[in-house]
């Protein structure tokens, strides 16, 4: 994990990051938010949970109950505030932030798109379940019963890599689309 940031922020330039980090990368959960934030030295866990709350009682950012966790959306208030003070947050910050959103935005667009996970139901059984989901259609489920934890993760770790061409092999076998 990254350490805390050596500079500590301003109550203005912590709200400012969020609503950048918020505008830049689109609606984020609160997991994908401490993660980008704190990886890139930008903002610690504290610093963004204030943030989020004082930004929601403001009304600059939604907050929505998603599974096992809350998503943040910028609203138009936000977007108003940062384009009227945006100039008072620290170019270095704001360099690093939009530096490293395209890599984030790759790894969450796969983190949402690609879904893997074991789970142990006997003795000796395990079950490797892996999907994808393309613009919130889930286009493939597989559950695959293995005899190892060991196996069942290989064949969790192989999804992202994988998941395409498995996806494709099959429309292609099934709808007789075979290539000769």
């Amino acid at each position: 994990m990254a350490e805390v940031p050596q500079y500590r922020l301003g109550e203005m330039e912590r709200k400012l990051l969020t609503l950048q980090a918020l505008q830049t990368l689109g609606s984020c959960n609160n997991l994908q938010l401490i993660a980008f934030m704190s990886e890139n030295d930008l903002m610690n866990y504290f610093e963004l949970q204030l943030s989020l709350y004082e930004l929601t009682q403001r009304g600059q950012v939604t907050k929505e109950a998603v599974p096992g966790d809350d998503r943040y959306t910028i609203t138009p208030q936000g977007e108003e505030v940062i384009g009227l003070f945006c100039g008072r947050l620290g170019e270095s910050a704001l360099d690093r932030l939009k530096a490293a959103a395209p890599g984030f935005l790759e790894r969450m667009r796969r983190e949402r798109e690609l879904f893997s996970d074991i789970s142990h139901q006997g003795r000796n059984e395990y079950h490797a379940r892996m999907g994808i989901f393309e613009g919130g259609m889930q286009l493939m489920k597989l559950d695959i019963s293995l005899p190892t934890a060991e196996l069942a993760e290989r064949f969790r770790l192989a999804w992202a890599d994988k998941a395409r061409d498995i996806h494709d092999y099959i429309i292609r076998r099934l709808s007789g689309e075979e290539e000769a």
